[in-house]
């Protein structure tokens, strides 16, 4: 028997199958518990599973800001789920800015831009944590809330 590790998905077929699985599940939350509480039940099971996420790349692919591009073009961006470009990079800072995010498309075709922010946007600054915790992210917008772009701004702090 073949587990589901076994089975080669892309990110954005995850991301996919979990939003298709966590839609109804949170509508009903909604219902049964209200906004704010399914929110933050939400909100917290995101970012905790962000966190998991960060550690297994760091320890696949290593914590550096190296490691990062390579985890942002190999997984994240994998299969031409997202368009990068890259501004600048050193050894203590990466700049890109996402300019096609199929993650975005996803949600919005659904008429849900406002749950995938929560559900996939919501991830990125706890994933750092996970990643590694001399990592900070500024991010000002993201396609996902109708910008032109994302702007991730990825520092070593100080």
């Amino acid at each position: 028997m073949t587990s589901h590790d076994d089975v080669p998905i892309s990110h954005l077929q995850r991301r996919k199958i979990e939003g298709r699985v966590l839609i109804p599940f949170i509508e009903t939350l909604r219902e049964k518990l209200g906004e704010d509480v399914a929110g933050d039940i939400l909100d917290t099971t995101i970012r905790r599973l962000a966190v998991d996420d960060g550690k297994r790349w760091a320890e696949t692919y290593g914590p550096s800001i190296d490691s990062l591009k390579q985890v942002a073009e190999d997984v994240w961006a994998g299969g031409g789920s997202l368009e990068l470009r890259i501004i600048e990079q050193s050894a203590n800072k990466l700049d890109f800015n996402v300019t096609r995010c199929a993650y975005a498309e996803f949600y919005q075709a659904l008429g849900l831009a406002d749950l995938g922010y929560r559900i996939h946007c919501n991830r990125d600054h706890a994933m750092v944590a996970g990643f590694n915790d001399k990592l900070e992210l500024s991010r000002s917008q993201t396609l996902m809330q109708g910008a032109a772009c994302c702007d991730f701004r990825y520092r070593t702090k100080s």
